[in-house]
């Protein structure tokens, strides 16, 4: 494996690290700045971006800042449930058993907010995929929260889908009531290749492993989305080993994009 054979301590491009480990840039300050705002004085933020972007790193380092009991962040993936399933997730993540009825779940997360020693903070990954009921419970459970302290927060993120899901009449309401917006864009050529140097670094690898060239190549097959990014620097790793080559050229990276690619 390429591991023993660039003498990494730490696999470079893993998809899971700790948020003390994630890249930081200046379009993951600016989210983190606005998420911030959501945690001291809004109600309901939107973070948009395109799969693979680096939104749940996002949201990660985020929720990794929140300490004390100020806050009592609920994270939740499987948004693709249906709206009775979500609550009762949502029940269930802040420790109670789901009861049965729609009424008596809106009943035990609002009590949940008002027994919570700081604000109830529920961040929703993958939030275009909630449907629009569930999108209607959660206005709901907004608006019944407005007047209570401590208040319920509310962190969307999704997919662009997600905007237009939330443009129908239908989701007026909810749509009005977000305040902080942030849509995280890919990585720039020169984003990509600090990016790459970072990985490698934390890895214990040199940052002159990957030429120039092949850092500029990577960039324009992967348009800066860091999940691609990975892929495919992972596998210019693999190949560069099983030749035994000690750089990721231009040469090798243009031999890898023609095994990469699916048919």
């Amino acid at each position: 494996m390429f591991l023993n054979h660039f003498q990494f301590t730490a696999q470079p491009f893993a998809e899971r690290v700790s948020a003390a480990a994630l890249w930081q840039d200046d379009r993951m300050q600016q989210g983190l700045a606005r998420l911030r705002y959501l945690a001291e004085q809004a109600t309901v933020a939107l973070v948009t971006g395109a799969s693979g972007v680096g939104k749940s790193a996002l949201l990660k380092r985020f929720l990794h800042e929140l300490s004390g009991p100020r806050w009592q962040p609920v994270y939740l993936h499987l948004t693709h449930l249906p709206a009775a399933g979500l609550l009762k997730l949502l029940v269930g993540k802040l420790g109670e058993p789901p009861r049965r009825g729609k009424e008596r779940l809106f009943e035990q997360l609002l009590g949940k907010a008002h027994q919570a020693e700081g604000s109830l903070l529920l961040v929703l990954d993958e939030a275009h995929l909630i449907d629009a009921e569930a999108l209607t419970d959660i206005r709901l459970l907004i608006s019944s929260a407005l007047d209570d302290a401590p208040p319920l927060k509310v962190v969307l993120a999704g997919q662009e889908p997600l905007r237009q899901t939330l443009r129908q009449s239908l989701h007026a309401d909810l749509l009005n009531r977000i305040s902080v917006r942030f849509h995280l864009a890919p990585l720039s050529k020169d984003e990509t290749s600090s990016y790459i140097d970072f990985q490698l670094k934390q890895a214990g690898g040199s940052e002159k492993l990957f030429d120039a060239a092949a850092k500029d190549l990577i960039h324009d097959y992967s348009g800066g989305i860091p999940r691609q990014i990975n892929n495919l620097a992972t596998a210019c790793l693999l190949a560069a080993a099983a030749q035994n080559a000690s750089r990721i050229s231009e040469a090798l990276l243009q031999q890898t994009l023609s095994e990469f690619q699916i048919p």
